[in-house]
């Protein structure tokens, strides 16, 4: 499943009218709207919200091993390299209240710029702001990265960010934050997908008819437990990549030995058909 988690209702607007998802009106600590396939939470401004509602999330949904989160929202930024409506991916995230440092792995191709985030409790005033060393500044992302992080190893865990000025610009009216990530919704989508694709529990290569001659080997050969388990690993891999697997086993099936040598002997020469390319 796909976890989105934005600060405001406008960042998740755009996903909400892409996947056409529906607002679970049983919830009511945050605003959560779903399908089958993703769930966006909106948790509103702050660091303890943020951390809060990724948690919500990960226990509400049953969020396992495969699963990836990504927090998607504005910030400003303190690179006038980066245009007004650039989406970044962070490569770092900086938390200014505890010094802690945190690093994404960035394993997935993907389209964005990439940059250094760094977050800030509180208003980002003057002060805060001319001791940032971050190339965008928000409040919330580091909060979730590490609350994420409980649940999820830091190759499913991503803070995109879409900039929406700089340290000097006044505020946006609610429908421009809106606009600003549906202008980058269609590469969000596609990249957000090839991770889900990356992140994907495996699908079982070997089919029940596959299985039943795999069995059958096993119990002809009297093949020992690590035999067994390098026959399924042999056998996965031929399939891949020839795709027709039981004409391989075919042979074997026929095979009963009486000692456990001469199921060695077998198994080797299985070893070799199933190696051959």
């Amino acid at each position: 499943m796909i976890f989105i988690s934005t600060v405001l209702h406008c960042e998740a607007e755009p996903f909400i009218k892409k996947f056409s998802l529906k607002k679970d009106r049983n919830i009511k600590k945050f605003q959560v709207f779903k399908n089958n396939e993703i769930v966006v939470i909106v948790s509103k401004k702050g660091a303890v919200n943020a951390a809060s509602a990724c948690a919500y999330a990960a226990g509400k949904f049953d969020m396992d091993e495969y699963d990836i989160f990504i927090n998607v929202g504005l910030c400003v930024s303190r690179n006038r390299n980066l245009k007004k409506g650039t989406a970044v991916l962070c490569n770092k995230i900086m938390d200014s209240d505890t010094n802690s440092d945190f690093y994404p792995d960035m394993i997935f191709k993907h389209p964005f710029e990439e940059g250094c985030l760094e977050s800030f409790p509180g208003v980002l005033d003057n002060k805060k702001l001319e001791k940032s060393k971050g190339d965008i500044l928000d409040k919330e992302g580091a909060a979730f990265f590490q609350s994420a992080s409980i649940f999820l190893p830091a190759h499913r865990i991503y803070c995109l960010k879409i900039v929406s000025g700089y340290l000097s610009s006044g505020t946006l009216e609610e429908r421009e934050k809106g606009s600003l990530v549906g202008k980058n919704i269609e590469e969000i989508c596609k990249w957000m997908y090839d991770v889900a694709r990356g992140c994907g529990k495996p699908k079982n290569v070997l089919d029940e008819r596959d299985m039943d001659y795999i069995n059958e080997i096993i119990s002809n050969l009297s093949l020992s437990v690590s035999m067994q388990e390098k026959l399924k690993k042999l056998a996965r891999a031929y399939k891949i990549r020839n795709g027709d697997l039981l004409l391989a086993l075919e042979p074997f099936t026929q095979i009963c030995c009486k000692t456990k040598r001469e199921g060695k002997v077998y198994f080797e020469k299985l070893e070799q058909q199933l190696n051959f390319i």
